[in-house]
C-alpha cells in the first residue's frame, strides 16, 4: 500500500492537549481575577498593577481561544482524514 498512514492515537492526544491548555488558561484568568494590586503601595503602583492585570488577562483569554479554535479545527480535519482513509482501504480493499 503505502508509507503514509494516519495517526489516531496522535491525533487524538493532540486534541485531548489543546482541549486542555483552553482550560488552563481559563483558570489561570480566574486567578488571576482573585489576586489584587490594590493597596500595594501609591495609586502609580496600583493603576501600573491594574494595567498589568488587563494586558495578562486579554492575552490569556486570546491563548484560550486560539486553542478553542484550534481544537475545533484540527477534530474536523481529523474526521475528514479518517473518512478518506478509509475510503482509500476499501479502494484497496484493504
Amino acid at each position: 500500500m503505502t508509507d503514509f498512514k494516519l495517526e489516531d492515537e496522535g491525533a487524538k492526544q493532540i486534541l485531548r492537549r489543546l482541549d486542555e491548555a483552553a482550560g488552563r488558561m481559563r483558570e489561570a484568568c480566574d486567578k488571576l481575577k482573585k489576586v489584587g494590586p490594590t493597596g500595594l503601595g501609591t495609586k502609580g503602583l496600583d493603576d501600573a498593577c491594574d494595567y498589568f492585570q488587563d494586558h495578562w488577562h486579554d492575552g490569556i483569554k486570546r491563548i484560550a481561544d486560539g486553542s478553542k479554535k484550534m481544537h475545533s479545527a484540527l477534530k474536523e480535519s481529523f474526521g475528514e482524514f479518517q473518512g478518506y482513509d478509509r475510503k482509500l482501504k476499501e479502494g484497496f480493499g484493504t
